[in-house]
């Protein structure tokens, strides 16, 4: 069956929208992992970081809460490492560099932490950098909490996560089911206008 470009772009424009629409943004701003821990605790944090724009980027800077002592930084093939301290001795800041996280990719940083002594809520800072020279900066917070209080919350917060995975799933066949139906729509019509043709005298 023959379709003029025109309804073939209209397919597509259609599609693209449905699913820009109706689908959550799949990726966040960059975060750090754990969101809650307890105190004293050697804990394992992950940095996460993706490129949400279309320019890869190419540095990411780390500033830690004075509270928090970084004893170890995982080792990469692929990022240059610098770090600075402070007084004490402890680091301060971590910049990776000289690589790239290309557009809608992302990559995850860890870092073995001792969690500061008191409860609290603790501010990391985090500047990502572009190459087309421009930087967006976030933050993280960091809640250190009794330990009799964590498990409750960090059950609710994997809970949430496992939420936000299914309506993400769904959503996304919600938006490839609009598509389909566009298609099926668009193939009736030109099925019943060739057919009125083939009729005609």
């Amino acid at each position: 069956m023959y379709m003029p470009s025109w309804q073939h772009r209209a397919i597509i424009a259609c599609g693209v929208w449905g699913l820009l629409i109706l689908t959550p943004t799949a990726w966040g701003h960059s975060d750090l992992d754990p969101r809650q821990s307890i105190p004293n605790k050697w804990e394992t944090y992950t940095l996460n970081v993706p490129t949400e724009t279309e320019v890869p980027t190419v540095q990411v800077r780390l500033l830690v809460p004075r509270e928090c002592e970084i004893e170890m930084i995982e080792h990469s093939q692929v990022w240059q490492i610098a770090k600075s301290r402070d007084e004490r001795g402890y680091i301060r800041d971590v910049t990776w560099s000289g690589s790239s996280i290309p557009p809608q990719t992302f990559a995850e940083f860890k870092l073995l932490v001792r969690n500061p002594a008191t409860p609290g809520t603790y501010l990391w800072k985090i500047e990502q950098y572009y190459q087309d020279g421009s930087v967006a900066t976030w933050e993280a917070q960091t809640q250190i909490v009794p330990p009799a209080s964590a498990g409750g919350t960090q059950r609710a917060e994997e809970a949430w996560r496992a939420a936000q995975v299914a309506t993400t799933v769904s959503l996304v066949a919600i938006g490839v089911s609009i598509t389909l139906i566009i298609v099926t729509a668009i193939s009736i019509v030109q099925g019943g206008r060739g057919q009125r043709r083939e009729e005609q005298p």
